[in-house]
């Protein structure tokens, strides 16, 4: 079975930042998506588990590293695989190749979990029915995924906003993709056009819902900022952004 999945696409202005640099949110959109894609030829979509096994995919982690700049009208190939299953683990590797190039420009690695449907505790990966398909065994991202620590206080706080609708994905809570435009909405317009963002990195560590306010702490360190989100007392993502 096909072990690895890729589709080209044309950047179109929609996908970029005020400067047609493709964002980093649309990086991530564009990895869901074709995630997604690739689950649904694997058979192991959310649809099929949820009605199959009571489970669905959640991202715990994700680390892009950006290696050049895609811009508006770019022809780009986005290329993803999923690596074997271990215990709770699952990962998956990302590129994205800009045309006639033939190093990614954007190379990407997520840790899905499995999540029960009805208890919405983590599940082991090999309790659902899963494709028999051979692996690859390489990494899109040979570094290891951070350790977050909560490093902040009040001081470091940004703003704060309310989850609306739109921002609910078909799980019913937070789409993972919103909390990287939450991130980057701690800047100013300049400050984005003038920053050339290197790597991106993102911890989920609990889940929000609509009406719920979210807290947003930024700190500055030698490289670049982390980043925490708060519901009330409790973190529900750490992040990182080196330049």
């Amino acid at each position: 079975m096909n072990n690895s999945h890729s589709k080209n696409i044309k950047v179109l202005s929609t996908y970029c930042d005020p400067i047609l640099r493709l964002s980093p949110v649309m990086m991530l959109t564009l990895f869901e998506e074709i995630a997604d894609e690739h689950a649904m030829e694997l058979d192991i979509d959310g649809p099929t588990l949820r009605k199959r096994d009571k489970a669905y995919w959640v991202v715990r982690q994700v680390r892009l590293e950006l290696n050049d700049v895609i811009r508006d009208h770019d022809d780009i190939t986005v290329k993803t695989w999923p690596a074997e299953a271990n215990g709770f683990r699952c990962g998956r590797s990302y590129q994205i190749f800009k045309q006639n190039q033939d190093e990614p420009a954007v190379r990407a690695f997520a840790e899905w979990v499995l999540i029960d449907s009805e208890t919405k505790k983590i599940r082991l990966a090999n309790s659902i029915k899963s494709p028999d398909i051979q692996y690859i065994k390489e990494r899109a991202v040979e570094t290891p995924l951070r350790r977050f620590k909560n490093i902040f206080t009040e001081d470091d706080f940004v703003y704060e906003r309310v989850v609306r609708p739109c921002e609910i994905d078909v799980s019913h809570h937070t789409n993972n993709v919103k909390y990287c435009a939450m991130l980057l909405d701690s800047f100013s317009v300049k400050e984005l056009e003038d920053m050339i963002i290197k790597e991106l990195e993102i911890y989920y560590e609990a889940e929000s819902h609509e009406g719920e306010t979210l807290r947003i702490y930024r700190k500055a360190t030698e490289n670049g900022w982390q980043f925490m989100i708060k519901r009330g007392d409790s973190v529900v993502t750490m992040a990182f952004i080196g330049v």
